[in-house]
C-alpha cells in the first residue's frame, strides 16, 4: 500500500529561510502550498512544485478556506514582518501581522486537528549580549518585534 503523501503549508515560503524549508520539504516528497504575501519574499524563491497563494496570515477568511480545501497534516510557519528597527514606529502594524496573523493559524490548526504546528521564531526574543546563544536562554525581547514573537 502507498503512504499518503503529506499536505503542509508553509507561511512566508517565498522568504529566504521559507524557501529553503520548501525546497526540503518539496524534496521529501511532500505536497505544499506556500501562503505568502510577498511583503519580505519574492517570486523568484517559489519553488515551481509549490502551490504558491498570495495573501495574508492575517485574512481569516482565506486562512479557514486554505485550510478546508487542502487538509494540511502540517503548518510550517515563518510569516512575519520582520522589520526590527522600524518595528517601534508599527506597533500596531507589527503585532497585527506577528501575533494576530500567527493566532489565525494557531486556531484553524486546532479545528482542523494538524499533526503538527512547527514555528519558526527570531533571535529577537532573546534580545542582546546574551552569549553563548544557547536553548536555555531567558527570553528578553528589546522591541516591538521581539515581543511580537516571543507572545
Amino acid at each position: 500500500m502507498k503512504k499518503k503523501q503529506s499536505i503542509c503549508l508553509v507561511t512566508g515560503g517565498a522568504g529566504f529561510i521559507g524557501s529553503h524549508v520548501v525546497d526540503q520539504l518539496v524534496q521529501s516528497g511532500h505536497k505544499i502550498v506556500i501562503l505568502d504575501n510577498l511583503s519580505g519574499g519574492f517570486t523568484r524563491n517559489i519553488n515551481p512544485k509549490a502551490i504558491f497563494i498570495k495573501g495574508s496570515i492575517n485574512n481569516q477568511k482565506l486562512i479557514n478556506s486554505l485550510f478546508d480545501q487542502y487538509k494540511f497534516d502540517y503548518v510550517f510557519h515563518l510569516a512575519a514582518y520582520a522589520a526590527e528597527g522600524l518595528s517601534p514606529f508599527i506597533r500596531h502594524f507589527n503585532y497585527q501581522n506577528n501575533l494576530i496573523g500567527s493566532i489565525n493559524l494557531i486556531n484553524a490548526s486546532i479545528r482542523h486537528r494538524l499533526k503538527k504546528f512547527i514555528f519558526i521564531s527570531s533571535i529577537a526574543v532573546y534580545g542582546t549580549n546574551q552569549t553563548p546563544m544557547i536553548e536555555t536562554l531567558e527570553p528578553k525581547p528589546e522591541d516591538p518585534y521581539g515581543i511580537s514573537k516571543y507572545a
